[in-house]
């Protein structure tokens, strides 16, 4: 899902090409539609390439930077790398660079303290799930490639916890709305994430 943000800033993005607003990328290529194409085709491969190997990690501020590196690490010189400058979507201001690392080591410690890997109520373990998709998606801590580095994310701390998640069987647009109200009632994702059990509980707990 490739994704247009706004660079909250009256100077050029870091990110982009000098006068044009078409992230730098290792294929070189200038057109926003044809580099769309591109990473779409690539990191879909990638993507697919997790179902089957997917990042081991502890849940930690590591183990999403390392998801993102991999899905991205053949188009950006960014993938892994936090966000340097301000960007925003529509009118959603994501968090400003100097606070990403602070609010990522502050969900990151909540996951730890509510030990919600280990939750086995059913219904908390989709409501810590919500949480972390919204408040991950909210600090926005990548340039580019956030909602699939986060839906991977999540993917795998549900299997963590006995559910398998398939993706493609929400709408995009329902997606994209259920996380814009997030911003303000995260339990709105609580729905959407249980929408995309498939197969039921995993046969094993990871």
């Amino acid at each position: 899902m490739f994704s247009k943000y706004d660079v909250y800033t009256t100077t050029q993005s870091i990110y982009c090409y000098p006068g044009s607003n078409v992230l730098k990328n290792k294929l070189n290529v200038r057109d926003n539609a044809l580099l769309k194409t591109a990473e779409e085709e690539i990191t879909l491969i990638k993507q697919m390439e997790l179902l089957k190997n997917p990042i081991r990690g502890n849940f930690s501020k590591a183990h999403l930077m390392n998801i993102h590196r991999f899905i991205f690490e053949d188009i950006y010189t960014f993938a892994g790398k936090i966000r340097r400058e301000q960007i925003s979507k529509a009118d959603k201001m994501f968090y400003p660079p100097n606070l990403i690392n602070r609010e990522l080591d502050r969900v990151f410690s909540k996951i730890k303290e509510k030990n919600m890997l280990r939750e086995t109520d059913e219904e908390k373990i989709f409501d810590n799930l919500a949480y972390v998709m919204a408040e991950l998606n909210i600090i926005h801590p990548f340039r580019e490639g956030n909602g699939r580095t986060i839906r991977e994310f999540i993917r795998l701390m549900a299997k963590r916890m006995g559910y398998n998640l398939n993706w493609g069987n929400v709408d995009k647009e329902e997606l994209l709305d259920a996380s814009i109200l997030s911003v303000d009632n995260y339990r709105v994702l609580v729905d959407v994430i249980k929408g995309c059990i498939w197969e039921g509980v995993s046969s094993a707990r990871e």
